[in-house]
């Protein structure tokens, strides 16, 4: 269990690091009357080179990642002032719904039982989302949450999809892998709060 706890805070710090050197090199917040263009969320490999091959342990941290994704776009639409990042989370909501239920359906196939609460990481991270006052201090933290987990979830399915033993899973994975990618470009141009 300890190498587990080491592993996490490694890959949050990873992630962390990724998303901060991407924001140093992204695009520059547009103008509300010109639409973001956002680009498809690339794996990180730092990120990467952390995780595990194990179609299980993808399986249990997928489902995590999925579930923050619903609970944190819940809590946007009740706290963001920001009409774009509420449009934004219910698509995150919508999308990340749909995939939790296909991964419950591909786990009860494997005989796979999936956690029915956060990994101790995503609940971090919720906790603190909830914390923060609604408007721009919630905007700003839920951006920048977007960003770190779709850069994690987008390297987690890319490393499953290449890398994983079990067809199924691996398949299931490359499948959804654009999705988590276009919503990783979408949280990435999503509008700073001034």
């Amino acid at each position: 269990m300890p190498h587990t706890k080491y592993l996490l805070t490694a890959l949050a710090l990873a992630a962390t690091a990724a998303v901060s050197a991407q924001g140093t090199t992204g695009t520059a917040a547009t103008p509300a009357t010109q639409p973001a263009e956002s680009q498809p969320m690339q794996p990180s490999k730092a990120v990467e080179l952390l995780l595990s091959n194990d179609d299980k342990k993808f399986m249990t941290s997928a489902a995590s990642a999925g579930m923050y994704e619903v609970q944190a776009s819940q809590l946007a639409l009740q706290k963001s002032d920001d009409p774009k990042q509420k449009a934004f989370a219910q698509k995150m909501i919508d999308d990340h719904t749909k995939a939790n239920d296909e991964l419950k359906a591909l786990a009860a196939k494997k005989n796979v039982t999936l956690p029915d609460t956060l990994g101790t990481m995503d609940q971090k991270m919720l906790d603190m989302l909830g914390k923060k006052d609604a408007g721009k201090d919630f905007d700003s933290s839920y951006r920048s949450q977007m960003r770190m987990s779709h850069k994690k979830a987008v390297s987690l399915f890319d490393n499953e999809s290449r890398n994983g033993k079990d067809a199924d899973v691996k398949a299931w994975a490359a499948q959804t892998l654009p999705k988590l990618q276009e919503h990783g470009g979408m949280a990435n141009a999503l509008p700073k709060t001034s």
